[in-house]
Formats: structure tokens, C-alpha cells, sequence
């Protein structure tokens, strides 16, 4: 009862248990916002409550509405709570004295989505849950947890029961949000969040990955590992693609040794005290008496053996100016240079680093993860003497065992404020890397006066040169496949986009346009498998009539990249931080070119156009600033009246079953009956007539750290060469396996992850005994009979509404999917199902008979 009462969904309220699927590992699909966005995946949201019951788990509505705050674009969801519980149905349902806490409880979810993104992703998310829902108001104890969770790993099916919407619960609604407007009050900033998540030791989240995580360990102990992991991570690419090049470059000492005694010849080697094996020879000339004379007398001669030299304890202490003037580039150059010293294979010299600003603060560049975060740390003071100076009013430098280096710009060291600070403390620094845009000059305070040691010019544009192995590959996969309806997709808002009075929206790899603007119609499917991410997108059209895609997003850089649609060219991104600061840009298209807009007018020129090779132009043309308000004003409404239409629907994009049962098919355990797709009460059994099965492929997404362990991996496991495996690993995104059962895919992936490589399995369809198959393409079935007399044909996979079935040359059903450029004829539920769907399904029952 306890299971039940926890999960419990009501109706009128801001959340539902959606998109049944009743797969081996789940029940649902998700949990999700009515008429709204989706919340997390059931698998998801049962790994965080496995998480936190170590402690205790809160009531599972506050978790979900942590949960929405720290999503991607969490502010419309946030708002859309709000209004919900504001709204009349639920005010009247308690007394307005209690509507305090909706305030708080909200002021809460924006403050938690107001923290940087780092925590709220991966790991650090965790965490985050951890530290707001340790102690917390209204928790369940962690016995009662477990028993909870162990239910729903022992009963999964019990979930459906809580499914059931009772009446709106007054009491279950102040539980929810009265937790998080005591929360509100425990953090009442997003600072005293981040310094609680500091403060707390967290739970190891790879505990349960122990084999793994030693490996990683024991790999990244090797320097050039640790340099490929950043070359690797797209956030470190430009750090790491310098270090070895500074390496071999930097004529900085790797060792330092106290002298201490070291005789160097002549009468210094002798003396009067030793050991008798240490008597000088002409000793031993005089006979016994003068001999034991002289030993007595303390007259012998003895040689004092060289004293090897001493290592002391020294420390290096590395301080990179993280304000404006060494933002961009020279951030980039600074970072590198000081971990090319930390953490060169050869040093043996402790190294802290500090970034300094209006303060100064300890960095660690041990992982990847670290130098992503000290990369983040930012000033917005022009200079750092403030930094320099609090430093070392804190920090007495002891030039015996510390030595200090100073990374700043060249511009940041001519300032005033900077000459002031560097000569007051002239005799605590020792090393000074004036940095340019692609140069680094090498000082030495000596003897009063700086002394240049050498000049380093770093080739940025052949350094940063990614593989263009994994682009081209890429390029090649990018195809729309051609499918005789108008596509599902599922509600986004994000990435949304207009040119030439058509609005697009790119989601999950594929660019979809909208039909028209009432949003009656389908989407039509422009390209697919395309490799970006979310961020901002733009059209236009080249002098050879071909649609070009622009691409671009910022993550302390700027990312940008092109692809031709007609010739799938990609063209990479430039950094465009030599040139602006600003990380707040919108790319647009007017008069047939793009443009960067929207940045801080104090920190750049408000327009950049973009030419082909992304050089950019300043522009400071109001026609231009005109057409990037009107883009704005365009897309806002639209985004408008896209979210208050009608037409809503779930689209189901992953198989998890296809059997045949009383020859009635059943996909996920939904019978398609009238048009509809219809879920059944119980989920399927292995005894059903048929059983498809699935055919996978497994995917090569990183190679890792030990590249050549991968190589010899798959060769062993699989029928490839030597020069098949090593050009697999070669390439990113690369097909290890195609077309094989998904426990073969399964054993094979654990394999090669062992080495430090991450796979995964990407379903490709379910195959019948007599080879007919059932793919699903971006939400639509594509049906495919081993008999070829019987056509090809499609059905788009949606829940809660009438779907359709069609072929190249005929439809039928919901007219929302019918294209009109494929001029199909339509015909009759019914008839099409005598016609097509009929009989491939016979076709599979009595293959053999």
C-alpha cells in the first residue's frame, strides 16, 4: 500500500504517468507534464530514487518538480506549474493562507534552474539531489525506500495501479510544495546551493562500476593518456591539442635538487674524520707506531666522498589571469602552458594553480572534468592585480623552495594597475608568460631586470584541426530516407527556426519543417542523422540553388559548422573567441547571408556577418538590427500558437516487441485495431504464435584511452582484419557489428568498454522467421514483406490519436499524415488493410506450413 500511495498520480495536477510500455525493465515510458513536456524516463527517475534512499527519498512530487527545474529549457515548464497551481480548480481546494508556499515552492525551482549547468547534468545532478533532500521535510526513511524500490523491482506491474488518476489530494499538494518552500529557506540563494554540494562528501555514483573506474584510474596516470582524454572531450579540445606541442617546446627545468655538499677537488676532498675505508693511501706507508700516532691524533688523512645532490621539497605555484583582456585565445594558450608544466610525464615538481581575478582561487587539472570546470572560472574585471594582491598578502613566498608563475595577456600586462602589481612583487615571481593570440613570450625575473628565455608561436589553425575522418563519415550517413507521409514529432519548442516565411525545427539529428502555421499537418522530414546538438540553427540558399544549414552553439567556446543538404558537405567550425567575448548570440539569415546578433552591446558591435570561411565583418547597418527583431518577434509568436494547438499525440520511436498472437500483431504490446494503436491490458509472452526478433547494431562512440587494446578486441571477437579494426577505432560513431541479436551486440560491448571504450547498441528492426521485417523510422513503421508481391508500407506509431497506413500509391486514415506531394490516391480503412496489412501477416503466420 505504501508502493501505491507514494507514485500516486491525481487528477488536475502537474503531473502523469505516460506512454505505457510495459517492457522487461520498465512500466512506463516517462513521467511527463499533461499537454506538456516530458519530466524524466521511468528508468531515470528510478535510479536517482536508488540514489538517494542510501539516506532518504523525498515525497516523490518535489522530486519531480527538482527534477523539471534542473532540465533543459526548464523556465516554460516552470511557468506552466505555476499557472497550474494557480489556477481555480486548486486555489478553492485549499485555504489561501497556504498559497505562501506556492511562492517559495517556485522561487525554489527557479533558483535551482538558475544554477550553472554543470550541476545539473550527470554526476553533479546527483549530488545536487543529495544535498537538497538530505534531511529534508516529509522524507521517507531509508528502510521504507528500499522496501518501495524493492517492490518495484520484484512487481514492476504494480506501478500501473498508481497510474489510475485519483481526485485532486489537497493534503499530497501542501506535501509537495511545502517541502520545497522550506527548501527555499535551507538554500535561500543559488550560491548556498553550490557551497552545500561542496561541503557534503557524495556517494560515489560508479560504485556499482568499480572494475571500470581502476582502469580509468590506472590509465589516466600516464600524462599522454590524460592529454588524449582532453584532445577527446570536445569541451578540453583546444587545451589539450597544445600540451604536447609545449612539451616538446618549453625550456622550463622538470627538476629541482638541493645542492647541498659537493666537493669538487683538491684539498676540499680531505679531511681529518672518516671512516678507515676512507683513509687516503699514503697512509699506509708509515710503519705501525707513527701510523697508530697519527689515527690517535686525529693527523690521518681521510677523502671526503661526493655527496650526492638532495631533493628538498619544492613547489611550483602557477596563477593564470582569468579577466576580460585573457578571455578567448589567451585563456586557451594560458591553460594549456600551465598544465604542460603540472603535468609534464617527466617533472617531479609539486605544482597548485590558482586563477586569479578580484580574488584568487585553487584549481585542480588532475581530469578532464576538473579542467572543464577551472576552464569555467571567469572574472569580469579588466585586471587581475586585485587577485595578485590578495594572493600575496595571503601566500608568503619562500624563494628557496617556491617558485611562481604569472599567465596573462599581453594587453593585460601593459595596464597600469598590472606594471604596478608586477613590480611589487618582482622578487616573488619568477616566471612571466605574456601571452598573445598565437604566440607565448618567455620571461625570467633575474637580477632586477626580465630576461626573455624564448618566444613560442603555436600554429592554432594546423593544431586545431580535428579528424575529419569522424565529419566525413557523418556526411556520408546523411540521408532522408523517403517515406510517402508526413512525419510525427514529438513537442519541442527549443531549436525552432524560420527562412523564406517557413518555420523548421531540428530535433534529435533530424531537421523537420512544419506543413503551415495551424498546425493541422504533419512535418515534413528535410534531412536525418545530422551531427549537431541543440543550439541555434539558420537556412539559406547558395548561388547553385542548394540549402545551406548553419550550426552553432557555445560551451566556452564557440561551436559552428555547415553542411550543404544537397551535397552533404560539412564545413567545421573556426573559434570565433580571438574575435568576440560574448557567449549570449543568435545566428539569423537576412538577405540571404548570416548573422550573429543579440550580444551585450558593451562588450562587442551588436551584428556580425558570417562569410563562408566564417570570417566575420562587423555590421552596424539598422536594417539588419531591424530584420534580427523581426526574426525575433516572428519565431516568439509562432512558438506561440504552435504550443496552444490542439493536435497532441505521443510518438513511440523505439521497438522493445512485435509478436504475432492469434494472428492479431501487437508492437509493444499495442494491438492496432480502427486505425488506432491500443494498449493491451497484459504485456506479451514468449508463446505467442510468432515472435520477432530483434537485429541491432553496436556502435563505436569513443575509443577511449587505449586505443590498440580495442583494436586487438575486436579483431579477436569478431571476423574483421587488423586494418577493418583499427579503421573502426579510427573513426568515431563507426559500425562495430550490424545486423546481429542484441545479446551478441550486448557481450561483445562489454568487452571492448572494459578497455575504457564507450558503445552502444542501436536497435535496426524486427526480423520474422521468413525474413519480413518492422522498422521504425523517426516514429513511423515501415513494413517490409519477405514476399514481394506485397508492397511496402508505413504507419506512423502514435498514441491518443487515429493514426494512417500508407503506401507509395495509396493512404488511408487521418488525413493530418497524408502528403500532398506524393499524390497518392486515398482509399478506405478497410480496403487497405485487405490490401497490405492483411496479408503480410498471413504471409509471416504460414511461412513453413
Amino acid at each position: 500500500m505504501e508502493f501505491q500511495k507514494y507514485f500516486q498520480s491525481y487528477e488536475d495536477y502537474f503531473w502523469e504517468w505516460d506512454n505505457q510500455i510495459f517492457s522487461a525493465d520498465s512500466v512506463f515510458e516517462s513521467i511527463a507534464i499533461p499537454n506538456g513536456q516530458t519530466i524524466g524516463y521511468e528508468k531515470f527517475v528510478f535510479e536517482i530514487l536508488e540514489y538517494l534512499s542510501e539516506d532518504s527519498i523525498p515525497p516523490f512530487g518535489t522530486l519531480l518538480l527538482a527534477l523539471i527545474a534542473t532540465n533543459p529549457e526548464s523556465e516554460n515548464a516552470i511557468e506552466m506549474i505555476h499557472n497550474l497551481v494557480k489556477s481555480k480548480n486548486i486555489v478553492t481546494a485549499f485555504p489561501q493562507s497556504q498559497s505562501f508556499r506556492i511562492g517559495a515552492g517556485i522561487d525554489f525551482l527557479k533558483l535551482l534552474s538558475h544554477l550553472p549547468n554543470e550541476y545539473k547534468a550527470g554526476e553533479k545532478r546527483m549530488n545536487l539531489f543529495q544535498t537538497i533532500f538530505h534531511e529534508c521535510h516529509n522524507r521517507i526513511s531509508a528502510e521504507k525506500a528500499k522496501k518501495i524500490l524493492e517492490e518495484y523491482k520484484n512487481h514492476r506491474h504494480h506501478l500501473v495501479r498508481s497510474s489510475v488518476k485519483d481526485e485532486f489530494n489537497e493534503a499530497n499538494f501542501r506535501k509537495d510544495f511545502r517541502t520545497l518552500a522550506l527548501l527555499k529557506v535551507k538554500f535561500p540563494t543559488v550560491q548556498s546551493v553550490i557551497n552545500a554540494m561542496e561541503s557534503v562528501p557524495h556517494q560515489d555514483l560508479n560504485e556499482k562500476l568499480n572494475e571500470e573506474v581502476l582502469e580509468e584510474k590506472n590509465l589516466s596516470d600516464k600524462m599522454t593518456d590524460f592529454v588524449d582524454q582532453l584532445i577527446q572531450e570536445d569541451k578540453t579540445f583546444y587545451v589539450g591539442s597544445l600540451i604536447k606541442r609545449l612539451w616538446s617546446g618549453l625550456n622550463i627545468p622538470l627538476h629541482h635538487n638541493h645542492p647541498s655538499e659537493q666537493p669538487l677537488g683538491g684539498i676540499s676532498d680531505l679531511t681529518n674524520k672518516g671512516d678507515f675505508d676512507k683513509l687516503v693511501i699514503s697512509e699506509f706507508a708509515y710503519d705501525d707506531d707513527v701510523f697508530m700516532s697519527r689515527i690517535a691524533n686525529n693527523e690521518a688523512l681521510y677523502i671526503q666522498r661526493e655527496v650526492p645532490p638532495e631533493a628538498d621539497k619544492f613547489k611550483r605555484i602557477l596563477l593564470i589571469d582569468n579577466t576580460l583582456k585573457n578571455w578567448g585565445n589567451p585563456k586557451i594558450l594560458a591553460f594549456a602552458s600551465a598544465i604542460a608544466i603540472a603535468r609534464h610525464p617527466k617533472t617531479d615538481i609539486e605544482c597548485q594553480v590558482y586563477v586569479v581575478g578580484e580574488d584568487f582561487k585553487e584549481i585542480a587539472v588532475t581530469n578532464v572534468n576538473e579542467v572543464i570546470n577551472s576552464l569555467s572560472e571567469l572574472s569580469g574585471k579588466l585586471d587581475c592585480s586585485a587577485g595578485l594582491d590578495s594572493f600575496f598578502l595571503e601566500n608568503k613566498i619562500n624563494s628557496k623552495n617556491q617558485e611562481v608563475f604569472i599567465f596573462s595577456s599581453e594587453e593585460s600586462l601593459k595596464l597600469i594597475p598590472m606594471q604596478r602589481a608586477m613590480n611589487t612583487y618582482f622578487d616573488d615571481i619568477k616566471y612571466v608568460f605574456a601571452i598573445g593570440m598565437e604566440n607565448i613570450n618567455v620571461y625570467k625575473n633575474q637580477n632586477k631586470g626580465r630576461k626573455i628565455l624564448q618566444q613560442i608561436v603555436l600554429p592554432l589553425d594546423e593544431l586545431w584541426i580535428r579528424n575529419h575522418n569522424e565529419q566525413k563519415e557523418k556526411a556520408k550517413k546523411i540521408a532522408d530516407e523517403s517515406i510517402s507521409l508526413l512525419y510525427p514529432v514529438e513537442r519541442s519548442y527549443q531549436n525552432i527556426f524560420s527562412y523564406e516565411n517557413e518555420f523548421y525545427m531540428y530535433i534529435n539529428g533530424s531537421l523537420f519543417a512544419f506543413s503551415n502555421d495551424r498546425f493541422d499537418k504533419g512535418f515534413v522530414k528535410i534531412a536525418s542523422n545530422l551531427p549537431f546538438k541543440n543550439g541555434n540553427f539558420a537556412l539559406k540558399t547558395s548561388s547553385k540553388g542548394e540549402k545551406i544549414l548553419w550550426y552553432h552553439y557555445y560551451d566556452l567556446i564557440h561551436y559552428a559548422s555547415t553542411i550543404n543538404l544537397s551535397t552533404k558537405e560539412l564545413k567545421n567550425y573556426k573559434d570565433f573567441n580571438q574575435k568576440i567575448n560574448q557567449k549570449v548570440l543568435k545566428v539569423f539569415e537576412y538577405n540571404n547571408d548570416f548573422y550573429f546578433g543579440g550580444g551585450v552591446i558593451d562588450l562587442l558591435p551588436d551584428f556580425y556577418q558570417i562569410a563562408n570561411d566564417f570570417s566575420l565583418t562587423v555590421m552596424r547597418n539598422e536594417k539588419v538590427r531591424q530584420a534580427f527583431n523581426n526574426n525575433l518577434e516572428e519565431k516568439d509568436a509562432f512558438i506561440s500558437n504552435y504550443k496552444s494547438s490542439k493536435v497532441k499525440y505521443t510518438v513511440i520511436k523505439r521497438l522493445n516487441n512485435v509478436v504475432i498472437d492469434k494472428d492479431v500483431l501487437k508492437i509493444n504490446d499495442c494491438h492496432f485495431r480502427n486505425l488506432k494503436f491500443v494498449k493491451d491490458q497484459f504485456s506479451f509472452k514468449s508463446e505467442a504464435d510468432v515472435v520477432f526478433k530483434e537485429s541491432v547494431s553496436l556502435i563505436l562512440k569513443n575509443k577511449g584511452v587505449s586505443p590498440l587494446a580495442v583494436v586487438k578486441t575486436i579483431k579477436e571477437n569478431t571476423d574483421k582484419t587488423l586494418k577493418e579494426a583499427k579503421e573502426i577505432v579510427d573513426e568515431r560513431f563507426s559500425v562495430i557489428l550490424k545486423d546481429v541479436t542484441k545479446s551478441a551486440a550486448e557481450n561483445l560491448k562489454k568487452e571492448i568498454e572494459k578497455n575504457g571504450a564507450v558503445c552502444y547498441v542501436e536497435s535496426q528492426y524486427f526480423e520474422s522467421e521468413d525474413g519480413s521485417k518492422i522498422t521504425n523510422q523517426d516514429g513511423i513503421l515501415v513494413f517490409e514483406s519477405s514476399d514481394k508481391r506485397i508492397d511496402k508500407f508505413y504507419v506512423p506509431f502514435v498514441l491518443n490519436i487515429q493514426t494512417a497506413m500508407a503506401s507509395v500509391d495509396e493512404f488511408a486514415g487521418n488525413q493530418y499524415f497524408i502528403s500532398p506531394e506524393h499524390g497518392q490516391n486515398v482509399t478506405t480503412g478497410d480496403r487497405f488493410m485487405e490490401k497490405y496489412f492483411k496479408p503480410f501477416i498471413l504471409n509471416i503466420v504460414h511461412h513453413g506450413a
